[in-house]
């Protein structure tokens, strides 16, 4: 990115009379980051032109001096390409299917080609910083399902069990609530646990918040 600089100060213009107006040429802002570009990525224009405004140095792929690796999707599927820099996956569309699978492959972000420019900037500010940026968009739903849901094993009680235990019922209340005994319903949640693969209350009621079990 380039733009012309008028520079009018006398004296200055190489083979120039004094006063006279030299026109040349310098970045507009120095590249914030060294980003080597997967061959197919390097074919995308609008991205390749949305990264360059960020701006970025955009150079080929394996430069000793990238400090980001964008990638298609699937080839983080595939693995990706392991290497010394932390890679963004390029994605046509964002969902929680797809950050769970960018997430598991090890790459370090997303980004679609129709992000923004200033979008580009916060994303390869927080990965270059170690973090994953989660799309605003899916933030809400992803910080209460940060794992798959518990299988079908969960029965309707277990799952009333738990959203009581979630709100603070006590055993006694949730007990008259199911209309049976405490004992038996400490007995119902030994079981529970065990389904869960938890080792008691405090376990179980974190996982069952990463798994969105205590929403009705």
């Amino acid at each position: 990115m380039f733009r012309p600089v008028v520079d009018t100060s006398p004296g200055e213009g190489i083979g120039k009379a004094n006063g006279e107006m030299t026109v040349r040429t310098e970045p507009r802002h120095p590249p914030m980051w060294t980003i080597t570009l997967s061959d197919e990525v390097a074919t995308e224009r609008r991205l390749v032109a949305m990264l360059r405004a960020v701006p970025a140095r955009l150079v080929s792929d394996d430069h000793p001096q990238a400090n980001i690796r964008v990638i298609r999707l699937s080839q983080a599927l595939v693995g990706g390409f392991p290497g010394r820099v932390p890679q963004i996956v390029v994605a046509d569309a964002i969902d929680e299917i797809v950050v769970r699978a960018v997430m598991r492959s090890g790459a370090a972000g997303i980004i679609t080609p129709s992000s923004t420019v200033e979008e580009a900037r916060v994303i390869l500010t927080a990965v270059v910083a170690g973090s994953f940026p989660i799309p605003r968009h899916l933030a809400p739903h992803l910080a209460t399902r940060l794992e798959p849901a518990t299988p079908d094993r969960l029965t309707a009680r277990d799952r009333l069990i738990l959203q009581r235990l979630g709100r603070g019922d006590t055993i006694r209340v949730i007990a008259q609530r199911l209309g049976c005994s405490e004992r038996h319903t400490r007995r119902h949640l030994r079981t529970l646990w065990g389904k869960m693969g938890v080792d008691g209350r405090a376990q179980g009621l974190v996982a069952a918040a990463r798994q969105g079990l205590l929403n009705p």
